[in-house]
């Protein structure tokens, strides 16, 4: 007979048990390592597209500050090709980085199906060609300033002289051929624009002195056309052609450099006071002619008086019994032997007053120098102007003889006698 097998049920039931929970756990232990590796994986992914989109939008800003530099220096207007490229570049590059700051992850991925270039790979690039174009035509640009940079600061000096409202015909032809030279140098034919300027800045030469001349000298031209017309050719013909040589050569001052302004304010200054002793002369000349013998005796007593008065502050003789002429020369001789006897005799005189217990010091001797120079300036002075005056009154004189005939054949004008 066979004994029965006891069977135990427990212990498999317990195995099963401990079985899924050592498989649960493991299944957990597994789930946890997966996410971590996952989320660390996510961050630096993030980590790299948000540094990808820093370096882009860092260098398309600094690239766009360029570009609007060079349209302020004016490089587009020798460099459009270059410049238009540039801009292209540059839309084209903010388009996409407008599209990567959106969706960051398109920074990394490729723009064809299969393996193509990135989106970010491709921004960069459109940057890296901007820059390039920007290069290209910033290097233009300091070409065409070697080229233009006298042709600017003419045109600077003919806005200054009123070129433009003087001469307005010629203005525009050089504004014309400025834009020609301009055309050459931007379409690369730089040659051409440096055989063509020589002669370009010659007729901008021409064209600033004209305009200076007349800036500086128009209405004092006017004046000695229109007064020496109706007046001073017919009274003071010589002091007339003298203030005329006195305005060409301020002219002259001008076509020499217009830029000297100090010199050709000078020139004009003298050409002025040229052109108001031709007015005294004319006035004088004037009232001569008009005048009766009688009167023309008084004025010339009138003359000698005054000369007699000057003469007697330089110490000279009385003359008045010399011709006019000889007292001329006499007044002159003795102005002029006055100022070297002040200037010799004055040290002289310092030096005898030092008595011996003052006697004059090494550091005196400058001072009584000085003394005796500044007297001699101011007897100088005092010569000159007699000199000039006399020079006046003996052109008068010459021109009472010429129109002595003619007086009488004027019709005579009541003027009261000087000295009445």
């Amino acid at each position: 007979m066979n004994t029965p097998t006891q069977v135990f049920t427990g212990l498999p039931r317990f195995s099963h048990v401990i079985v899924l929970a050592l498989l649960w756990q493991g299944l957990m232990l597994a789930g946890c390592s997966t996410h971590s590796a996952l989320m660390d994986k996510q961050v630096k992914q993030q980590t790299d597209n948000q540094q990808l989109i820093q370096q882009v939008t860092n260098a398309l800003e600094a690239t766009e500050a360029r570009f609007a530099k060079a349209q302020a220096a004016d490089v587009g207007t020798y460099a459009p090709n270059q410049l238009a490229s540039a801009e292209q570049a540059l839309r084209e590059a903010r388009r996409f980085t407008e599209r990567l700051q959106h969706d960051p992850d398109l920074g990394r991925q490729s723009m064809s199906l299969f393996f193509g270039e990135t989106m970010g790979d491709k921004t960069l690039g459109l940057i890296a060609k901007a820059n390039a174009a920007l290069a290209q035509a910033e290097e233009h640009k300091q070409q065409a300033d070697a080229i233009f940079a006298a042709v600017n600061e003419n045109f600077i000096w003919l806005n200054k002289f009123q070129a433009r409202t003087y001469y307005p015909q010629e203005y525009r032809d050089l504004r014309r051929s400025r834009q020609d030279l301009v055309e050459y140098v931007a379409s690369g034919d730089l040659n051409e624009a440096q055989q063509r300027l020589p002669q370009f800045l010659s007729e901008q030469r021409a064209l600033e002195i004209v305009a200076a001349q007349r800036f500086y000298l128009h209405d004092l031209g006017l004046r000695v056309e229109r007064e020496g017309r109706a007046r001073l050719e017919r009274y003071a013909a010589i002091s007339y052609s003298s203030a005329a040589a006195a305005l060409n050569k301020a002219k002259a001052v001008i076509a020499q450099d217009p830029r000297a302004e100090d010199r050709i304010l000078q020139a004009k200054a003298n050409a002025e006071f040229s052109f108001g002793i031709a007015h005294a002369v004319a006035a004088d000349m004037q009232r001569l002619a008009s005048m009766e013998r009688q009167n023309m005796e008084r004025w010339l007593i009138l003359v000698t008086t005054k000369l007699h008065e000057m003469g007697r502050t330089v110490g000279a003789p009385d003359v008045r019994d010399k011709e006019l002429m000889q007292q001329l020369d006499l007044l002159a001789r003795a102005a002029g032997n006055q100022g070297q006897t002040v200037a010799v005799a004055d040290p002289v005189a310092k030096s005898a007053s030092a008595t011996p217990a003052e006697p004059a010091t090494a550091a005196s001797a400058p001072a009584t120098a000085s003394e005796g120079q500044a007297i001699d300036h101011r007897m100088t002075q005092l010569e000159q102007s007699l000199a000039e005056q006399i020079k006046v009154l003996s052109e008068q004189i010459n021109a009472m003889q010429q129109v002595s005939v003619s007086a009488q054949a004027v019709p005579v004008v009541e003027v009261s006698a000087p000295g009445n």
